[in-house]
């Protein structure tokens, strides 16, 4: 089976983020290559638009983020709580990453991108 069939089925063909069955697609959780299932998220064209385009970012729209934090599947956590950092100006976002737990290296994988550092703490190339 391939890997975007196995995609699909673990998630049900839906946004892991959002629960959206419309236009879905598979997103890469950087740094990773994508070459294994556990590397990658469904994502609907909403979530895909405003994980690529951070102008573009609806912070009522990842509200969905309290449910699939939550999830079995470490490259979905990685993406929620990535989003989470973005968003944690708002408020709410703030209490979601305090309630929610990665093991460190999950940790370590989404802190890959400098996701939820001040502009001070990021390594600059």
């Amino acid at each position: 089976m391939s890997i975007s069939r196995d995609l699909e089925k673990r998630s049900e063909s839906k946004c892991e983020l959002c629960g959206s069955p419309v236009k879905l697609s598979t997103y890469i959780v950087s740094p990773k290559s994508g070459d294994k299932l556990e590397h990658q998220v469904s994502t609907c064209h909403i979530c895909l638009d405003q994980l690529e385009n951070a102008d573009n970012i609806d912070p009522n729209h990842w509200r969905c983020l309290n449910d699939s934090m939550w999830s079995e599947y470490d490259s979905v956590k990685v993406v929620a709580w990535r989003m989470l950092s973005r968003l944690k100006s708002e408020g709410w976002p703030k209490d979601l990453l305090d309630m929610m737990y990665l093991e460190p290296e999950v940790l370590d994988w989404a802190k890959a991108t400098g996701e939820g550092l001040a502009e001070s703490e990021k390594i600059i190339h």
